[in-house]
């Protein structure tokens, strides 16, 4: 059940061309190390700039029980000091542990997905303006 491939496509395309300068900013980080986004909002953790830009998410839908849980990822547009723009692709699979293959290091950081709020539902509606993505970022302070 993919939500708009084409979309994704285009957003995806224009990022690799221009670095992001509308969004949002949420400046800094809590100390916990977690920061959640709201579609196109951008943070900085410790230098890091993270914007969430995009999502697939094929979960089981909230109004539905299912056998299995299914599978979401979320693509963040990351920049910072001695980091080349780029997006990451974070994936999240049924919840439980995170596991290390699920995780990006980008410089000094590790960034995982930790929750990709709502879920989909059955009837469709679910913008991509619901959405917010809750990102773990270890190694702040490193240098």
């Amino acid at each position: 059940m993919t939500r708009f491939p084409l979309c994704l496509t285009a957003v995806l395309a224009l990022l690799t061309a221009c670095t992001p300068t509308s969004a949002a900013r949420n400046d800094p980080a809590p100390a916990d190390r977690s920061v959640t986004l709201a579609w196109q909002q951008e943070a900085t953790v410790d230098g890091l700039s993270v914007q969430f830009v995009g999502y697939r998410d094929s979960r089981c839908p909230s109004d539905v029980t299912c056998v299995w849980a299914g599978e979401a990822q979320v693509f963040v547009w990351v920049s910072g000091p001695g980091i080349e723009p780029h997006v990451v692709s974070l994936p999240w699979r049924g919840g439980g542990e995170q596991r290390p293959q699920d995780a990006d290091r980008t410089g000094a950081r590790t960034l995982w997905l930790e929750a990709l709020e709502p879920r989909p539902r059955t009837d469709g509606k679910v913008s991509p303006s619901d959405y917010r993505a809750v990102l773990k970022v270890d190694g702040v302070g490193a240098k």
